[in-house]
């Protein structure tokens, strides 16, 4: 109850959506910092910091592809969320947390 609730506050969505988003090719990133991300990511991430964001969108030239964020616990990826739509990215989804991507991962 508490992961449904979080995902509620921090704009998550399903698990399954975001498997499906990334099978017809959406980004995975992760907004951790360098340090959590060499402790374990999803093989499929991008790692691009919270705090180095806003400056990794700026080279971004394709506004129409499709961007899965994650994070520790899906508020820094919310915050990404935030920065992308404030760019004119419209097609991002906050994955939540890597504990989440990982519990819905399709086997």
């Amino acid at each position: 109850m508490f992961q449904s609730l979080l995902a509620k506050f921090t704009g998550g969505r399903s698990g399954e959506l975001c498997w499906q988003l990334i099978v017809q090719g959406a980004q995975v990133i992760d907004v951790r910092s360098p340090e959590e991300f060499a402790a374990g990511h999803l093989p499929q991430a991008i790692n691009v910091p919270l705090p180095v964001l806003e400056q990794w969108l700026a080279q971004v030239e394709n506004r129409t592809q499709t961007f899965v964020l994650y994070c520790g616990a899906g508020i820094r990826a919310q915050k990404g969320c935030d920065i992308f739509k404030a760019k004119g990215f419209e097609c991002v989804i906050n994955g939540g947390s890597l504990n989440d991507m990982l519990s819905s991962q399709p086997k």
